[in-house]
């Protein structure tokens, strides 16, 4: 399990933990994944004290009925599903699913009033449309 690697939370080229960060610093932890596995890019010290890591992979192998979710909406809805935020107590998710069955995961303290949609939008910029970079290793 990746922990922190430098006080910023970032590790070694991680763009895509720096760009998360930019649209919030209370940064709890961030997840890629795919159809198949995950990848850690940052969990915080006391998170990953909180969360073992089998409680890691169920909690992001609920993440991937979003594969399926994503599907539904894009179908019953005139507007292209882009991305979920669930609020808990204490912290907040946002999830990012891309069409090649790709996704990013994150967990913010909260409750905040972050902007989401600019969050999404500059994860696709990062990405360049080549989510496949997201894709766990």
């Amino acid at each position: 399990m990746a922990v922190e690697h430098r006080p910023d939370g970032t590790s070694d080229g991680d763009t895509l933990v720096a760009t998360v960060r930019e649209h919030g610093a209370a940064l709890r932890g961030c997840w890629t994944f795919d159809t198949d596995g995950h990848e850690t890019r940052y969990l915080r010290g006391d998170v990953a004290d909180a969360m073992g890591a089998t409680e890691v992979e169920r909690y992001v192998e609920n993440e991937r009925y979003a594969f399926v979710t994503h599907d539904t909406y894009d179908r019953i809805h005139p507007a292209s599903f882009r991305y979920t935020v669930r609020g808990y107590d204490g912290f907040e998710v946002f999830r990012l699913v891309f069409d090649d069955r790709v996704g990013v995961l994150c967990s913010f303290d909260g409750p905040s009033r972050r902007d989401y949609g600019a969050l999404a939008d500059a994860l696709d910029t990062l990405a360049d449309g080549e989510h496949e970079r997201f894709a766990p290793e």
